[in-house]
Parts: C-alpha cells; sequence; structure tokens
C-alpha cells in the first residue's frame, strides 16, 4: 500500500516548537506579552492570528526563526516506530509544504531530520502546499495529514484520509474525514486494512 503522510503537526510537534519560539519573539523582540489565540484557522498563516502579530511581524518570525524551529522539533510519541513498522510492508511517500528558499536548504533540514530520527520512507517531497497531483501521481492510498483543507483536498479524490487531530483543527467537524489521536491508533487502523 501507498500511505502518504504529512510532516508538521502529524510526524513532528511542530506547533509546540513554533510556540517556544514565537513566545521569544513576541516578549523579546516585540516587547509584547504572550498569549496564544485558541481558534481554528485553517490558512496557512495560521501564525499571525495565533499569536496577534501583523503580517510583517509573522514574516519577520519566519524569516529569523523557521529553519532553527524544523532543525528541533521533536517526534510524536510512537510515530517512529509506528512509520518503520508500516515501511516493512507499505511505500511510505512524504509530502511536506514546507517552504524552501532558493538554497534549498529546507529540503536538506528535513533529510537530516529523519534521518536523525531514523524515519524510514522511501520518497520525499518538500514544499508542496497542494498535495494533490503528487497522491494522484504516487497513487497514495492512504493519507495522513494535519491540515483541514488538505485532506478536505485529498479526501475528495477518494483517497482514505485520516486527519491527525490537532490544536488548529481539533473543533472542525467533518464526517468524511477519519480524525486519528495518536501514530498507535494510526498503526492499527493501516494494519487492520492491510489484513
Amino acid at each position: 500500500m501507498n500511505i502518504g503522510i504529512d510532516i508538521d503537526d502529524t510526524i513532528s510537534k511542530t506547533t509546540e516548537m513554533i510556540d517556544i519560539f514565537a513566545q521569544k519573539f513576541t516578549e523579546g523582540e516585540l516587547k509584547r506579552s504572550f498569549t496564544i489565540n485558541e481558534k481554528n484557522v485553517t490558512d496557512p498563516y495560521w501564525a499571525k492570528e495565533t499569536y496577534s502579530w501583523t503580517e510583517e511581524e509573522c514574516d519577520r518570525f519566519f524569516e529569523i526563526y523557521y529553519e532553527k524551529i524544523m532543525e528541533n522539533v521533536e517526534p510524536k510519541e510512537d510515530v517512529i516506530d509506528a512509520i518503520n513498522h508500516l515501511a516493512k510492508s507499505n511505500k511510505i511517500i512524504i509530502i511536506t509544504a514546507r517552504w524552501d528558499k532558493e538554497n534549498k536548504i529546507m529540503a536538506q533540514i528535513t533529510k537530516n531530520w529523519l534521518e536523525k530520527h531514523q524515519i524510514h520512507y522511501d520518497q520525499l517531497y518538500v514544499g508542496h502546499k497542494d498535495k494533490r497531483q503528487l497522491v494522484t501521481e504516487n497513487e497514495v492510498e492512504i493519507f495522513i495529514d494535519d491540515n483541514y483543507k488538505t485532506c478536505k483536498q485529498i479526501s475528495e479524490l477518494n483517497v482514505r484520509t485520516l486527519i491527525m487531530n490537532s490544536r488548529l483543527n481539533k473543533n472542525i467537524q467533518d464526517d468524511k474525514l477519519e480524525r486519528v489521536f495518536s501514530w498507535k491508533e494510526i498503526e492499527e487502523k493501516i494494519i487492520k486494512e492491510e489484513n
């Protein structure tokens, strides 16, 4: 089976790491108190709304911290064992929207991070906000992501789509998407489908 998987907030605890650097930026650089606005944000520019920044502040934050965040994120609980177990009998295709600069450093940071954490994959695609074409080209049969808009688009391709529960999507209700809460749960669902 071909399994398509997102990285940030699906494999890794990216939002938690962004919060740490966002607090540092807000209190240290902007000299304001740090708050997190808990609401559903489907826009990829969610950090601006979540931390009450202007667009310019948001751009500056990611210019300063983006690479550091991606180098230092931690894997989600049980994800390494789950993916590596699934990789024994399935093709793992990682498709991330992480954007890259001209120097292509983000692709290398991502490869290094996956290698550091010994996460097996067969194919890696970096910088793809619209993942539909890659899902189709790679004949993905199960797709896992935390981004509601992406999950909705992929499910409309008649691909079984699992939405990883996150702060950004936890209150969105959609009966067409299977919500998952852990990698143990994901692994069990996929193994059940294989049998």
